[in-house]
């Protein structure tokens, strides 16, 4: 028997525990030149069949905590045969939507929308969680027919369906190497397999037809045209074994309501995800990246900085009410390297002037560390005339300590391929091999992950070119967000459009895998049976307006609902020298003016003037100097300190925030000179709704539209809203957790708290629970309550997938729960409604003529319950907002926990109907303002965190990332606490709406 037969047998063995598990290298050889030819015959890297794109793979674990963990080690069980990870590189005829082998059951399918409770398949906790349950539909408001970016399965495919496992060598083989084996004409003309095969790109592959166990042989130097290495270091077992026949049966009876999830279902479904995917995986003109396709050529924009978008289509198959199976399309925008030199890239992200200064700046070696941050990993091919293998892609390692002037290797003579004792330098190497005269030999040379020989691949950087449709994951600067912005935001004529391309790509009705296995979809939009709620009115103390369904109003002549609760008496304001100047003259005016303006919406002002001075340019000196001044003018403690400030450098903001918050506890506002010189009433009314809030006022009140069913509060009712903020991609920041709560009976002013969650840590610590929501209820308990607990807790969490429910339910729930217990001295015997709203999804609305507004937006109040929403589960999509520009998102909304047992549309109209009570503007807005304030508090507080000012930005604006997104994968290590409120001498900031 032949080397290679005998290792191609033991490649379909389990590897001994002495025999590491090989991967297809070619042993060292002694010492290589690092640019003549292939590093190894056949290299089990695959270099050359390598894709065009990379990225970061997101973890399968979006912020969890310690019972995710827990989870995960415990008694979770996943499918017989786990659905494989993409690798780095994606190729066609590889599906890429799979990153990382499943820890998880459902891990296998984390690309499709499922419903929440079908993630009680992972066993994560000790029982299943009872997520609430539909209870009936909305039954005011209009109806109307809204067409959806989803298209109904219309046949699931009625054959057999047979299941294998599939190992390549010994299953530890990398990805590449997997690839190629698979695509190679050995296994595609093998007699015993037919054209139906489905591979997973890992360890899972489907057919119509039972083919048993099928082995075979593969020697990737034979399908490369080369001979047989003798002793078949390349050569692979291919081992295809039958394992079961899925029941899709079983997926009919899920969706349509007959029978909960099980691990049948979870296979089905797993099955036409790939289905749908083979073949816009195998067609050429398409670049997939995870369940996103890109037209290869098509419509892209230059973001600068070596950055690319593209414009793609997302494709998800979802089981939805109705029992159905529907597919969700939307527009898909990702950025791209750009495709171009090495140098160029380097420069251009930098922004340096040429490569001269690139030596300059490497003399550095931290500027060298920040380089490597974003270069690793990036693959490239070398260009230069005479180059054997022009094709042949690299992975860059690192930048070497050495430039082509310094490192020397032995001359190999290109005629016998011997070397010889001569020792040249790469800049002479490449001038006497192949007549190329470098131009920037001192450029510290590119090491790449190959190595031939033994010896790392080194390359002049001047010779390296980007290949084209590596992921981008690193965050966009200013110039670049504004860009894509541009490229991004269309009107929904135009993103229908996009979709209709997109769609015509994919080829549904000429996808021969779909057609022989049975699998049809309609082309026809999926128009459900939607309703537009009952708009509210919107209730100001002297008048009530009536905005309908524009969403809209105005402040003209209204006064705030609740003004100050103490007469404004010491205030003081600053400007910041600039360029736009005030004289003592001018800056009396404004306070005039915008004093006039507070008045005239119901403010509670003191006839004095404010105190009024020039500031220090640092933000630090400044604010303790209108802080003293101020107090020393009224002899008490400042109210309020108002700065104008000449641009919107974000570093500059924080740094008053943090002074004024957490150095003398006083709320504060900030506003732009240029606004301020020009007077303009409409802008002094915004940001006085703000100022208002901040000293203790509401500005309006939504009173229920005529029909709604709304909640009526008879009993003491608190809302409680939730988010965790993470940080900007390339930062180290720690995740922020912010707790909200409503501080009067109606729901319109709201206190909010907030902390270090540790890094990626989606989960609030029960730490985080006790310090933060406690106190805020306490207050509420002797502020609002009477005293007493609430009798009914609404608890609305923002930010968290469907798998992540569970966490919620198992974690934070019981949290609330214990303080409320702890606070009443006894177990508290309120209810829980709890709300998960998520942004985070690709359902758009397209409504008909007469249905929407101007621009072809679903009108607020838009409700989707119905075809594309859970099987099973109490969720629905509303439209709160009309969209200032592009196409317009709903949230999604799911009730995973209803004590009260609400009628939907109690809860549906109610959310709708605070969205109107939003305390800093004219509109009403898209998410429910328990989420939404706990979303700006998670970001304000980033001005809170203990560092100095000369760190500078730790994270989002003015952070500039020099290296690739963080991981998704929660980190334990320790982070600091965020500074406290200075709370001395009463301040009660902490109980003021201080972040808005």
């Amino acid at each position: 028997m032949s080397s290679a037969r005998r290792r191609g047998q033991a490649r379909g063995q389990a590897p001994e525990a002495n025999n590491p598990a090989r991967r297809g290298m070619n042993p060292a050889r002694g010492r290589v030149a690092p640019f003549d030819g292939p590093a190894s015959r056949g290299s089990a890297s695959g270099a050359g069949a390598q894709s065009q794109i990379s990225g970061p793979a997101p973890s399968s674990r979006r912020g969890s905590n310690a019972g995710s963990q827990a989870g995960s080690q415990g008694g979770s069980q996943a499918p017989s045969a786990p659905v494989s990870s993409r690798p780095a590189m994606a190729t066609a005829g590889l599906d890429p939507a799979r990153e990382g082998p499943p820890a998880r059951a459902t891990d296998a399918i984390r690309f499709v929308d499922m419903p929440a409770s079908f993630y009680n398949i992972d066993n994560m906790f000790d029982h299943a969680t009872e997520f609430a349950k539909r209870p009936s539909y909305n039954d005011t408001g209009k109806v109307i027919q809204l067409p959806l970016n989803s298209y109904e399965v219309t046949q699931i495919p009625r054959i057999n369906i047979y299941q294998y496992d599939v190992i390549i060598g010994n299953g530890a083989e990398t990805r590449a190497v997997q690839r190629r084996v698979w695509q190679s004409q050995v296994r595609k003309k093998n007699d015993k397999l037919g054209p139906d095969v489905i591979w997973d790109g890992n360890k899972l592959a489907w057919s119509m037809r039972p083919y048993g166990t099928v082995r075979m042989m593969v020697d990737l130097d034979v399908e490369n045209g080369r001979p047989a290495d003798k002793d078949g270091k390349n050569s692979f077992r291919i081992h295809i074994n039958q394992t079961k026949t899925l029941n899709l049966a079983v997926l009919s009876a899920y969706i349509g309501g007959q029978m909960q999830f099980s691990n049948e279902a979870l296979e089905a479904i797993n099955f036409l995800d790939h289905l749908m995917r083979e073949g816009p995986s195998n067609n050429q003109t398409l670049v997939p990246l995870k369940a996103s396709f890109f037209k290869r050529g098509g419509d892209f924009m230059d973001l600068g900085s070596s950055v690319e978008v593209f414009r793609g289509i997302f494709q998800s198959i979802r089981p939805a009410q109705g029992g159905r199976m529907v597919i969700n399309l939307d527009v898909a925008n990702t950025t791209f390297w750009k495709p171009q030199g090495l140098l160029e890239t380097i420069i251009a992200k930098n922004s340096w002037r040429d490569p001269n200064q690139i030596v300059q700046q490497f003399q550095d070696r931290n500027q060298v560390s920040a380089t490597e941050k974003y270069l690793k990993r990036l693959m490239v091919k070398a260009v230069y005339k005479g180059n054997i293998q022009p094709e042949k892609v690299y992975k860059i390692e690192k930048i070497a300590n050495v430039n082509a002037n310094t490192h020397r290797i032995k001359w190999r003579n290109p005629q016998t391929g011997q070397e010889s004792n001569e020792m040249v330098s790469i800049a002479v190497y490449f001038n006497r091999r192949y007549n190329v005269q470098l131009r920037y030999p001192n450029i510290p040379l590119v090491q790449m992950t190959k190595k031939m020989r033994g010896s790392p691949v080194l390359f002049p950087a001047e010779l390296l070119v980007l290949e084209k449709h590596q992921r981008y994951g690193a965050k966009l600067d200013e110039n670049q967000t504004a860009n894509m912005i541009k490229f991004a935001v269309s009107p929904p004529a135009k993103r229908l459009e996009a979709i209709n391309q997109g769609k015509s790509w994919l080829g549904w009705d000429t996808d021969l895998m779909m057609r022989n296995y049975g699998l049809k979809i309609s082309n026809q939009q999926l128009i459900t049976q939607a309703r537009v709620l009952p708009a509210p009115g919107v209730k100001f103390k002297n008048k009530v307006e009536q905005p309908g369904t524009k969403g809209r109003w105005d402040l003209r002549a209204k006064q705030f609902m609740t003004n100050n609760s103490t007469k404004l008496v010491s205030w003081g304001i600053g400007f910041f020298e600039g360029r736009t100047g005030f004289t003592q003259q001018s800056l009396e005016k404004f306070a005039m003016d915008f004093m006039a303006a507070y008045r005239g919406h119901g403010g509670d002002v003191a006839n004095t003037k404010p105190h009024m001075m020039k500031l220090n340019n640092d933000p630090g000196v400044a604010v303790n100097d209108l802080y003293q001044a101020t107090g020393n003018a009224f002899k008490q403690r400042p109210q309020i300190l108002v700065f104008l400030v000449q641009n919107r450098n974000s570093q500059h903001y924080l740094r008053i925030k943090k002074s004024c918050d957490c150095r003398f506890g006083v709320v504060s506002q900030v506003m732009q000179a240029a606004q301020v010189a020009k007077g303009n009433a409409q802008y002094y009314s915004n940001v006085l709704m703000k100022f208002n809030a901040k000293l203790g006022g509401s500005t309006a009140q939504a009173l229920p539209g005529k029909g709604s069913g709304t909640v009526n509060f008879t009993a003491p009712t608190v809302f409680i809203g939730c988010d965790v903020s993470h940080a900007s991609p390339g930062s180290d920041q720690p995740s922020m957790a912010a707790i909200t709560v409503s501080f009067d009976r109606f729901a319109r002013r709201y206190a909010a708290g907030c902390q270090t969650n540790g890094r990626r840590v989606e989960m609030v610590t029960p730490a985080n629970w006790r310090n933060v929501l406690k106190p805020l209820l306490q207050t509420w308990m002797s502020d609002v309550g009477g005293g007493q607990a609430p009798a009914q807790v609404y608890y609305i969490r923002d930010g968290v997938s469907e798998r992540q429910f569970q966490h919620v339910m198992e974690q934070e729930v019981p949290e609330i729960r214990a303080i409320l217990d702890d606070l009443s001295g006894r177990k508290w015997n309120g209810k829980i409604t709890s709300i998960i709203a998520a942004k985070r999804h690709h359902i758009r609305a397209f409504p008909k003529s007469g249905d929407g507004d101007q621009k072809g937006n679903p009108l607020p109040g838009t409700l989707i319950e119905r075809d594309v929403t859970s099987p099973m589960d109490f969720d629905f999509y509303l439209y709160s907002h009309t969209a200032l520009q592009g196409t317009s998102r709903p949230v999604h909304y799911t009730v995973i926990q209803d004590e009260a047992a609400h009628k939907p549309s109690a809860i549906q109209n109610m959310i709708y109907e605070h969205c109107y009570q939003y305390m800093r503007s004219t509109t009403s807005v898209s998410l429910h303002p328990a989420a939404y304030y706990a979303h700006l508090a998670s970001n304000r507080a980033k001005a809170h965190e203990n560092i100095t000012a000369a760190a500078g930005p730790q994270g989002g604006a003015g952070f500039k990332a020099t290296g690739p997104a963080s991981s998704d994968t929660p980190r334990s290590s320790e982070v600091p606490a965020l500074l406290p409120f200075q709370t001395a001498n009463g301040s009660g900031i902490q109980f003021s709406m201080w972040y808005i």
